[in-house]
């Protein structure tokens, strides 16, 4: 953000908005305002941002890739780990994020899910109960290289699971799963 004010002669009306793919259908945008931002700034994009149907969040500090790029990086990184090492297939791998995980994100994020589940206790309980658990998976957790290699494995396993299905067959695919899920969400998330 700082960088991209250093041209404008009046920099605190300039904040930053990054919109999430596909925007048509993602309601995700990140702003970020900084110590130039004018009072008031931030506040009124968020409400322009909600009039057009659009879910903000705020990014306290400049950070490569923001906050919503660097998760679907961190979860990327691992799956490729799991590919990398014979665990699963790169199918298998997109299979059990959206069946699993994906859904339930799709509902709450990860530290909400994860508060409620060990019931009354909350979040607390949980912790209590799997940090060591949680430790032991982050240690055993794989750090993969987009090499040649690697592109190549990941290349051939998604061209297997998509069994000749085209980029734009599965885009059509992708947008009618997100739309039906953001209508089916809409109902209970106004309730």
């Amino acid at each position: 953000l700082g960088q991209m004010q250093a041209g404008w002669r009046a920099p605190g009306r300039f904040i930053l908005g990054h919109p999430f793919n596909p925007p048509h259908l993602i309601p995700l945008v990140e702003l970020m305002a900084n110590e130039r931002t004018e009072a008031g700034v931030l506040e009124a994009a968020e409400a322009f941002y909600a009039d057009v149907g659009k879910v903000t969040i705020r990014v306290k500090r400049e950070v490569p890739g923001h906050v919503a790029n660097r998760l679907q990086a961190a979860v990327w990184r691992e799956a490729i780990h799991l590919v990398q090492s014979g665990v699963a297939s790169v199918s298998d791998v997109d299979k059990a994020m959206s069946a699993g995980p994906g859904l339930r994100w799709a509902a709450m994020g990860p530290t909400a899910l994860f508060g409620l589940g060990a019931g009354a206790g909350g979040l607390q309980a949980f912790c209590d109960h799997f940090a060591e658990t949680f430790n032991g998976w982050w240690q055993d957790m794989g750090e993969p290289v987009l090499d040649e290699a690697t592109v190549a494995l990941l290349v051939e396993g998604l061209e297997e699971a998509n069994a000749g299905q085209s980029v734009e067959e599965l885009s059509v695919r992708r947008d009618a799963m997100i739309l039906a899920m953001r209508q089916a969400l809409a109902g209970v998330q106004s309730a």
